[in-house]
């Protein structure tokens, strides 16, 4: 009973957590090029806070707070999109191929279930088929399928029952899945963390801002297709003009067994000091952290060796953005279930909100003219 008490406590130490808007972001279906869904939930949940809400052409959502009309442009990008898979083929007894939509490792899919979302918004649950383990030889046992092998039963008789159903190729297909509150309330699992969590934290900054006076023009953009390729952050760029631009993405959390020792769960801020698709600029990650120790909030580094984030096309726009990533610790991403923990969540909110408070045309050109 005392233990449970304990992690009670704990749970109410990170601040207020909007749980219907994090299960709504998240659960919303919504893979690279078919974002709607996503977007039209922040949209939903950001509008009564911003001053005007617009999309580029590629179908980013950029939510504009303004300044007084005499600041910078900050940017604080999330993207909104998340991995799955599009209908590849209909074969005659109804059993569906798929074709990837971001980065897939097989071993997380056998036997997972699936939403395949039709042109009409039609949505029918399938499960990945497995095989039973029952005299498979032990060199089919070990071996990882690929996805273009992996197939999609829906139950029903012939490829006749399918198009019935109005499933077609290129028909959208997302992991399924629920938003779920952990043993300890503040792990918090659910698909696509990554990156609806930058996505959420934007909007809750901007949420924050509300009735809050400041020089800059901030703006919250869920961005698309990050996931083939950083897409939409850099026609979001193009569409913004920011002078300031911060990434908001999940990191690989390194605290769980078979990890090398790196990024861990629940420590607060993250800072990315760089990944494979841009350094951050070393101002802004110094003026981070000593407002994170002026905010009492705990830094940790973050140098991600494989993967990219919106920052790779934010900060090589136009003559160069002043730019960084706050990276968001999160075990299990790119499969179905991924945990967050609600203090890096929290942090990065207060941290952000305090920050674009501040951010003027002075800050800018000290920024500017630290690399120079």
């Amino acid at each position: 009973m005392e233990k449970q008490k304990k992690i009670e406590h704990l749970e109410d130490a990170y601040g207020v957590v909007n749980l219907e808007m994090m299960e709504a972001f998240t659960s919303a279906d919504g893979i690279s090029g078919c974002e709607k869904q996503a977007t039209r939930v922040m949209k939903h949940f950001i509008t009564p806070f911003v001053d005007e809400v617009t999309y580029d052409n590629l179908g980013s959502l950029i939510a504009l707070k303004k300044g007084n009309g005499k600041g910078p442009k900050v940017m604080l990008s999330g993207h909104i999109d998340e991995i799955g898979f599009v209908v590849r083929a209909i074969d005659e007894k109804g059993f569906i191929r798929l074709a990837p939509v971001g980065g897939w490792w097989g071993h997380v899919l056998l036997s997972q279930p699936v939403i395949i979302t039709t042109r009409s918004n039609a949505k029918f649950v399938g499960v990945i088929g497995s095989k039973p383990p029952h005299g498979l030889p032990p060199e089919v046992r070990s071996k990882v399928m690929e996805v273009k092998d992996l197939f999609v039963d829906l139950g029903v008789k012939n490829k006749e029952e399918v198009e019935l159903l109005g499933i077609k190729p290129g028909d959208m297909v997302t992991p399924k899945s629920e938003f779920t509150i952990m043993a300890n309330p503040n792990y918090l699992m659910a698909k696509a963390w990554d990156n609806r969590v930058g996505a959420l934290i934007a909007t809750q900054v901007l949420m924050n801002l509300k009735d809050v006076k400041h020089s800059a023009d901030v703006y919250a953009v869920g961005t698309v297709q990050e996931e083939v390729g950083l897409r939409g952050a850099k026609t979001a760029t193009y569409a913004v003009k920011p002078d300031l631009g911060i990434a908001v993405d999940v990191t690989v959390a390194n605290d769980m067994p078979g990890s090398e020792p790196g990024t861990k769960m629940g420590v607060g801020i993250t800072l990315a000091v760089q990944d494979s698709s841009h350094l951050g600029h070393r101002g802004l990650l110094d003026l981070l952290a000593d407002l994170s120790k002026e905010l009492k909030l705990d830094v940790q580094y973050d140098t991600l060796l494989a993967g990219g984030t919106d920052s790779g096309e934010l900060h090589k726009s136009f003559d160069g953005v002043v730019n960084c990533t706050l990276s968001i610790p999160a075990r299990y991403i790119h499969s179905h279930r991924a945990l967050i923990h609600r203090k890096d969540y929290c942090d990065t909110i207060t941290l952000l909100t305090e920050f674009v408070k501040r951010v003027d045309w002075d800050l800018i050109e000290k920024l500017r003219s630290s690399n120079r």
